[in-house]
């Protein structure tokens, strides 16, 4: 029997039970097969090192085992950061500013005409003046000059900071 058909054969004899193994630390049969794949890559590479299939079996188990343990931890890291993103004043904040923001910057896109709105709205999804026009059947000039009389009537409304950031955001 070759080295790749006694792999393979090792592997089809514990694949499973190594699985059921992790996932009794995961309870996420995806990860676990993850894990469990990447611990048959790790040991196929250490071939040469790993003499026998008990040594074989107890290197999986431990490798297995560490790895479960290095997600578990690392998965708890990262809930407390958003727990402590999320509970922090400074998020709560943010949001409402952010939130009223975007209401301000929306109430005086829908005070503007339907055409001025269109061409807005569509420059802030990211479309180009070449792309507006398409979708508008209109000219890229009246693309242009719709534009320009819009943020004309818009920099009468909003504040000169509110303003630099709708042109941010149809810039992007």
């Amino acid at each position: 029997m070759s080295e790749e058909e006694g792999f393979k054969e090792f592997f089809e004899e514990h694949y499973p039970s190594l699985c059921i193994f992790a996932n009794r630390y995961l309870q996420n049969e995806a990860v676990s097969a993850d894990i469990v794949q990447e611990a048959f890559v790790c040991i196929w590479s250490k071939r040469e090192c790993i003499r026998g299939a008990a040594a074989a079996k107890s290197y999986l188990y431990k490798y297995i085992k560490n790895h479960c343990l290095n997600f578990l931890r690392d998965r708890k890291r990262h809930q407390e950061i958003i727990k402590e993103r999320v509970e922090s004043f400074d998020f709560y904040r943010d949001i409402l500013v952010e939130r009223e923001v975007y209401d301000i910057i929306y109430h005086a896109i829908i005070d503007l005409s339907f055409q001025q709105q269109q061409v807005i709205e569509l420059s802030l999804d990211g479309l180009s003046n070449k792309e507006i026009a398409e979708q508008l059947n209109i000219t890229i000039n009246t693309v242009k000059t719709i534009k320009q009389r819009a943020f004309r009537a818009l920099r009468k409304v909003l504040t000169p900071s509110l303003f630099v950031l709708l042109c941010i955001l149809g810039e992007n």
